[in-house]
Formats: C-alpha cells, sequence, structure tokens
C-alpha cells in the first residue's frame, strides 16, 4: 500500500522545501510509481505512491478540493468502494478511474471529522483546513497501516514509518528506556502505553483512533470500539452457519482486487487455510490462479516442539491439493540465516520486532513473493479473536466461578463427549490446571523471585530492570490472589484483538519493502462485528472449540485440516538454523560485550550462558531460549548499537 507523510508548522511558519525533501528521501523504495508532496502555507503534505490494483494507476495525491480548499494526503484500500461510489453518485463509467484516496477525499469533504467510520479496509490519511489551521489525521479500524506522529510545538509530523519523522532535525531519535524494558522483559504494556515506539515524543496512531491538530492544542479520540457492537440474533445454527460464510466470502473477494497475481500465507491452521481456500475458490470462478507459501523446516524439529507441529507443510498441502488454481511454494529459507535477518529487518524497520526468531522464515516468504510477481499476499494473522474464537482459555471455570452451573456442568459433559475423553482430563484440563497453575506461579516467586519475573525468555540486565521499577510492576502484574475469579470469555476476547491490532503496521512495512500489498481478510470490520454479535455457544457448540469457523468450511477445508486441533510452531528447528551459523553468532556476540550502551540495558552474560547451552546439545529448553532470549536479546542489542553510531 501506498504512504503519506506531512509536516505542519504550527506558529504560522511556511514550511522549508527542504524539510519535505528530507522526509521524502527517507521514504526511499516506499513509493515505487511515484512520490509527490506539496506545500500550502504553514502544512506540507506528501505521497509516496505504490500501486497494487488498477484504479490506483489514476492516483494524485495530495489532492485539493476546488471548493473547500481542504488539502488531503491519503493511502487506501477500500473494502466498501462499491457503495461510497453509490452515495457520492459516481457514474458508471468513471469508476475503473476513480482511486480509493479520491474516495477518502470526498468522504472527508462530505462528512468532515465523522468520516473514518464510514470507511472500511486498510487506509490512513490527513487532512488540512487551511482556513481554520486545523489538520486532521485518522487511520482504519484494525487494518495493516501504519501510521506514526511527533507532537512537539510549534512542531507535528506524521509518517507512514518513524524514519521519515526521525530524519528531520527537529526531532532526534531518543530512546525511550521503558518501550526497550517491556520488549526484552515480554511485560504487556498498560493500555494508555499501546501507542509507545522505542522512541521518545514519537507515537503509534492506533487502529480505530483519530486526531486534530491545532495551534492551541492536539486531540485524540477512538471512533470505533469493538466492545460497541450490536449482537446477532438468528433463528437457527443454520442461519449462523450462511451468515458467517457471506460475510468471510465478501471479505475475502474485496481484498482480490488487484492488477497483478495474488498470493497467501498457508499454514496448517484453521484461519489461514480458510482464507487461502476462499481466495482460490473466487480466483477459480475468475479463471485466476493463487500462489501459496508454507514455511518448512530444513532439519526434523518435532523432538523440541513437543506437542505441537513442527512441520505445516503435509496438512497445508491437503488444502492446496483441493483446489487446482493452487500453486503451492514451500519456503526452506535456506539462504538466509536467522542473525542476517534480524540484522535486515532492523534496517528496514529501525527498530526491534516481536518474533525475532521468526524473520528469517518471514523475509523468505515476502523474497519469493516478489519473485513470482506477486501484488497482493494474503494474511489471516487477527483469526484468533474473530472468525476462529475458542471461547477462551476457562471458559468453562468462568461460567463456574459465576455460579451459571447448569452452563458449566453442561460444556464440561460436551467436551467430554466430544473428544471421547476421561472425567479426569476434562476435569484436569478445565478446573484443575486453572486452579492449580496460579499456586506452581506463585511458589516459583517466592523460592526463584529472578527466575519468575525473566523466566527463560529474557535477557533485560536486571539492574535496567531495577531502574524503572519493572520487577515491581510485573509482581504486581502477577499478585492476583490464587483463587480470583477467571477473566471473562469477552474481555479475553477483546484484549486478543486489542493487543495484536497495533501490531498490524509491521505488514504495511513489510508489504513496501516488497512492493506489495499484505492484506488481512480475518481483519474484516463487518466480519468482526459479526462474529463478535453472534451468540457465544456458537463458537463452543457441542463442546466444540472454534466450532464456527470449523462448521462453516465443512467441504471447503479437507477435514483433516478442518478438525486440526495440534497448533503449528514456526521456527521450530531455529536452533539448528543458528548452530549452521556459528562464526557469525561469536562475531555478534563479541560486539554486543564489547559495547558499552548494550551492556546497560543487556545481560550479555544470559547471551553467552543460551549460546553455550545451545551449542552444547540441542533440547527443547535450549530452542526455546535461542528463540526467545537469545534472538530477542540480539536484536534489542544491535538496536541500541545502532541507535548510539
Amino acid at each position: 500500500m501506498s504512504a503519506i507523510f506531512g509536516l505542519v508548522y504550527l506558529d504560522g511558519r511556511s514550511v522549508p522545501p527542504e524539510r519535505m525533501e528530507t522526509m521524502r528521501r527517507a521514504l526511499n523504495g516506499w513509493g515505487p510509481d511515484g512520490m509527490d508532496s506539496r506545500i500550502k502555507g504553514c502544512a506540507g503534505l506528501g505521497h509516496a505512491h505504490l500501486c497494487t490494483t488498477p484504479e490506483a494507476h489514476h492516483e494524485q495525491m495530495p489532492w485539493e478540493g476546488t471548493d473547500s480548499g481542504i488539502f488531503v494526503t491519503a493511502a487506501a484500500r477500500l473494502d466498501n468502494r462499491d457503495d461510497l461510489c453509490d452515495f457520492f453518485h459516481i457514474p458508471l463509467y468513471e469508476r475503473s478511474t476513480l482511486p480509493d484516496g479520491r474516495l477518502v477525499a470526498l468522504s472527508f469533504e462530505r462528512f468532515g471529522e465523522d468520516a473514518p467510520a464510514r470507511l472500511f479496509g486498510d487506509w490512513s490519511f490527513a487532512a488540512w483546513d487551511e482556513k481554520r489551521r486545523r489538520l486532521f489525521v485518522a487511520r482504519d479500524h484494525l487494518g495493516n497501516t501504519g501510521l506514526f506522529y511527533c507532537y512537539k510545538p510549534p512542531f507535528f509530523a506524521f509518517a507512514s514509518t518513524p524514519k521519515a519523522i526521525l530524519a528531520l532535525p527537529e526531532f532526534p531519535a531518543i530512546l525511550d528506556e521503558r518501550k526497550l524494558a517491556h520488549y526484552l522483559a515480554i511485560f504487556p504494556s498498560a493500555e494508555d502505553e499501546w501507542s509507545r515506539t522505542f522512541w521518545q515524543d514519537i507515537r503509534i496512531l492506533l487502529p480505530a483512533n483519530c486526531l486534530t491538530v491545532t495551534p492551541q492544542v492536539l486531540q485524540l479520540r477512538k471512533y470505533w470500539r469493538i466492545d460497541n457492537i450490536t449482537p446477532v440474533r438468528l433463528a437457527s445454527d443454520t442461519e449462523y452457519l450462511e451468515g458467517f460464510r457471506a460475510h468471510f466470502r465478501r471479505a475475502v473477494q474485496v481484498r482480490l482486487r488487484s492488477d497483478r497475481p495474488v498470493g497467501s500465507t498457508l499454514s496448517a491452521g484453521l484461519d489461514s487455510g480458510s482464507v487461502t481456500a476462499l481466495a482460490a475458490e473466487a480466483l477459480q470462478a475468475a479463471g485466476q490462479t493463487l500462489t501459496a507459501f508454507t514455511s518448512v523446516p530444513l532439519y526434523p524439529a518435532a523432538h523440541l516442539v513437543p506437542g505441537a507441529l513442527a512441520d505445516e507443510w503435509p496438512l497445508a498441502r491437503t488444502v492446496a491439493e483441493k483446489y487446482n488454481n493452487i500453486e503451492h511454494v514451500p519456503i526452506g529459507a535456506t539462504d538466509i540465516s536467522p542473525l542476517k535477518a534480524v540484522h535486515d529487518r532492523l534496517d528496514m524497520f529501525g527498530h526491534p520486532l516481536h518474533a525475532a526468531a521468526n524473520l528469517y522464515w518471514l523475509w523468505a516468504i515476502n523474497d519469493e513473493a516478489r519473485q513470482h510477481g506477486i501484488g497482493v499476499i494474503l494474511t489471516g494473522q487477527l483469526g484468533n479473536g474473530g472468525i476462529s474464537w475458542s471461547g477462551g482459555s476457562n471458559r468453562i471455570l468462568y461460567l463456574l466461578a459465576q455460579h451459571r452451573w447448569g452452563e458449566g456442568m453442561n460444556a464440561l459433559r460436551a467436551y467430554r463427549e466430544k473428544l471421547g475423553c476421561s472425567w479426569y482430563r476434562t476435569f484436569r484440563r478445565h478446573l484443575i490446571a486453572p486452579i492449580l497453575g496460579p499456586l506452581w506461579r506463585r511458589r516459583r516467586r517466592l523460592t526463584h523471585p529472578t527466575e519468575a519475573a525473566w523466566g527463560e525468555q529474557s535477557a533485560i540486565h536486571p539492574e535496567f530492570a531495577r531502574r524503572l521499577g519493572l520487577m515491581d510492576a510485573i509482581c504486581k502484574h502477577n499478585s492476583d490472589p490464587v483463587f480470583a475469579r477467571p477473566r471473562s470469555p469477552e474481555l479475553e476476547r477483546r484484549r486478543t484483538i486489542e493487543v495484536n491490532a497495533p501490531l498490524c503496521y509491521i505488514h504495511h512495512h513489510a508489504g513496501a519493502a516488497f512492493q506489495m500489498d499484505v492484506r488481512d481478510p480475518t481483519a474484516d470490520i463487518r466480519l468482526l462485528e459479526y462474529c463478535f454479535g453472534v451468540p457465544e455457544e456458537q463458537h463452543n457448540l457441542d463442546g466444540g472449540e472454534r466450532m464456527l469457523v470449523r462448521r462453516s468450511m465443512a467441504g471447503i477445508l479437507p477435514e483433516e485440516v478442518r478438525w486440526n486441533v495440534i497448533r503449528g510452531k514456526q521456527a521450530a528447528d531455529v536452533g539448528r538454523r543458528l548452530l549452521d551459523y556459528r562464526d557469525e553468532m561469536e562475531e555478534e556476540l563479541r560486539l554486543l560485550e564489547s559495547h558499552a550502551a548494550v551492556a546497560v540495558y543487556l545481560d550479555c552474560r544470559a547471551l553467552r550462558r543460551v549460546w553455550h547451552s545451545l551449542s552444547a546439545g540441542i533440547t527443547p529448553r535450549t530452542n526455546r531460549q535461542a528463540a526467545s532470549l537469545l534472538m530477542r536479546g540480539v536484536m534489542a542489542g544491535r538496536f541500541v548499537m545502532n541507535l548510539s553510531t
């Protein structure tokens, strides 16, 4: 998708042309189909153009309304463009050349700051009102869009990537230590901190948020909330399934609009499998093909990830074989080391990423897709909280804790009958483990306080953690009473979406680097609202989990995929891959250990211990530590090194 950027001098001074040129240079690579910027008094707006739809070839941004004088820049792929064209009475013969960005601008002219709620899809835009000296910036509900901003009066800057803001002398790159600490400790930030980035003063505009900037104030607000959804009540189970399939098919269909071939990421899971199957079904009807990419391990790894699926190729293959228009491509990532992938992604994003151990195969998929000429790649990233909602981790315990005895016992009985297991296994899964788990964790905190806080996953320097009060925060976070009531499934589900949605900007950046558009049908707002609106029992019918999507995909997904309950584990052989590049890792650790700034934040001895343990022998534990503590620590350390040079 295209990118946007801009700069406003709130004290009324005109924006110097060289400032806009600086931002343009920082976005090099984001606009293969053209870049443009314009200055209107004290505001400058810019656009980096990437064409992935037929209409996008006619996009001309920034755009100024003839009558209103509103100055707009937008990067958009709209799901509801037909509805908007109907509303604005756009003649049929003009629609094929009317770009989505122009529809965004028309919507803002018509609805003003209420426009975002009427726009569905992946988009971001900024609108400058010269007469009122008022800037409005907004982004999509839950799309794969990045939009960052910095408010530092008398300056305000925004861009699809923080690099364009940091390139300006008005906004120096100063480390946000709290963000780095939370990253290293894998400790969730409070909701009011979700917008923090790794740089002080720079924030990410969260999904479903918009802001208004004037010389006097910055106002931030949400225009849509996932918990304000109208319940869906239908007459039968069959109607719920038909409604789900209709919404899901539409969500996939609108994301197939492309002027280049379409691809998908395909694992053994329900989400990516369903997206791939529905896309293949729709493209087959149009006489088109779909290229599906599946990551495969280079080495046997089932023994390293007990209870998980190390190789997802066989199940993914059953989906590809069901549709004769799918070209199925295995991705072994044989030519890129996990460490090089970390370096490359740091160069691309400028900051550490959550799944550091997965970057090598994600990079390889994107690179292979580019070689295949793919313009759009489909994913199913937000499926867990929406289309394939399980009902929550402790749903049955929650029902009993709420004194809903009949529902709870019926759910236990249905679960036992569904899986054909004993009453002991049923009680152990839904009652014993959720109750004894907190007791075990409390014991670990008392006997091994440091290990209980950081576990096997963090290389944060203990002194850095103490200085920021992170140990106290973690203890407080984990200090719930042992027999506290479990969290409601509704809250858990909402948090699943809200915690993961802010990370979707990563797909915007990755897509730009490989000149393609990453789209997620499972993030479709109208589909999500339907999934949240149907009665909870539709997701857990007859004692099962993810039953709405399982039942709906009958005849669409192969049976072995539809009923698979073993989760896949990406990067299952990452430890063995790291050992293939011993010298590379040794040199990396040597550099980190010798860097004074890194020593402030990182426990390099912990990194070295994990590396020595891995070198001595690969076990589930050493492989897990390599994927979490080692790779995450190395990425954070390299980031600190880059920032201090």
